[in-house]
């Protein structure tokens, strides 16, 4: 294997956040806040069926082939 292999891992062109929420507080809301705050270069794709906004970006309700991303984050609720 060789380390360009890494590089959608450690230097993404496009991160989707799957689970991503505007509840405070909640892990999807902390994501996306500490994502959109640290300054990455590239679109962040937010993803939850029931919103329609996230941090005032346009929020996807479901995962697509139309959504390519290099680096997806998901969270999903405990059972």
């Amino acid at each position: 294997m060789s380390i360009r292999n890494l590089d959608a891992l450690f230097s993404p062109a496009t991160i989707a956040l799957i689970g991503a929420s505007n509840r405070p507080g909640s892990v999807g809301a902390v994501l996306a806040r500490n994502l959109f705050d640290a300054g990455f270069a590239g679109p962040i794709l937010t993803v939850n069926p029931r919103e329609r906004a996230i941090r005032s970006t346009l929020n996807y309700h479901a995962v697509s082939t139309r959504i390519t991303a290099n680096r997806r984050k998901a969270r999903m609720p405990a059972p």
